[in-house]
């Protein structure tokens, strides 16, 4: 997959990846727009009446990024070789989502959700659940807490930048 110039079968097959319809799609992926699009400009893209503009790419790029670092942290931290089940929470709905994750946006539920499908259909000992309790140190936590290693260290040097006067 190139990074340059998606065709409408790729934009809609990496919008399905990320679990998302075509109206969130709209919504949530807004490249340089902070209203996001429209529904049916994001129809007529994934048509093929017009290209896809380089800041959705951009966009979509980095969502999917995050969902292979997530699937990468996962795997390292769920034996998939072990006969012990996993349970992992499945969160059927954004509200329920943000129970767990209050400052949390759709956006990162759908990652979240595909990150979860992926692990389950890959891995025979993974079970997804409602009710299963959040693993509080699991990256995939840390990650949609705001509290990986990165994430802090990006808030330091950002606090550093403020009292600097740097933005």
């Amino acid at each position: 997959m190139s990074i340059d110039n998606y065709n409408n079968f790729e934009l809609q097959a990496m919008r399905k990846l990320l679990m998302l319809d075509v109206s969130e799609a709209a919504e949530c992926i807004k490249g340089s727009m902070t209203t996001g699009v429209t529904v049916r400009t994001w129809q007529r893209w994934e048509k093929g009446d017009f290209s896809v503009p380089e800041d959705i790419q951009n966009e979509l790029m980095g969502c999917l990024q995050w969902r292979s670092r997530l699937i990468d942290e996962c795997i390292e931290e769920y034996p998939f070789d072990s006969d012990e089940t996993m349970q992992i929470k499945w969160y059927h709905t954004f509200e329920d989502f943000l129970v767990d994750y209050p400052d949390q946006i759709k956006l990162m539920w759908r990652i979240h959700q595909s990150v979860c499908a992926f692990m389950f259909l890959e891995s025979d000992n993974i079970e997804l659940s409602g009710t299963a309790p959040v693993n509080e140190n699991s990256y995939m936590h840390k990650f949609f807490s705001g509290t990986t290693e990165e994430q802090l260290e990006r808030k330091r040097m950002e606090e550093v930048l403020k009292r600097k006067g740097i933005e």
